[in-house]
């Protein structure tokens, strides 16, 4: 799987590429590296699956901005949409309200 077949916005990528550029700066140190070489395909695998995690996580979060955005077009108050989604409504105007 490469970087271009996620799909990702331009900021999920720079978080993916930085990720793994920390992940690369720490395999350099010797006690670190020593640690993955019997691991290397159990590593790769752990890589791929941080990577569909953001990329997944980014996803569902658009699907609820979108909702939000839907459910506040068609006149529902905070209130139910935070009842919705687990929290109050103020928690949800101050984290989607720019929905």
């Amino acid at each position: 799987m490469k970087i271009e077949d996620l799909n990702l916005t331009p900021e999920e990528r720079a978080e993916l590429e930085a990720w793994g550029e920390e992940m690369a700066a720490k395999a350099v140190t010797d006690d670190y590296a020593e640690k993955l070489k019997p691991t290397a395909p159990a590593l790769l695998e752990l890589q791929r699956a941080a990577a569909r995690r953001i990329y997944l996580t980014s996803q569902a979060e658009k699907a609820v901005r979108d909702a939000v955005a839907q459910a506040r077009a068609q006149g529902l108050s905070w209130n139910v949409v935070g009842q919705a989604l687990g929290t109050t409504g103020e928690a949800a105007r101050q984290r989607y309200s720019a929905a």
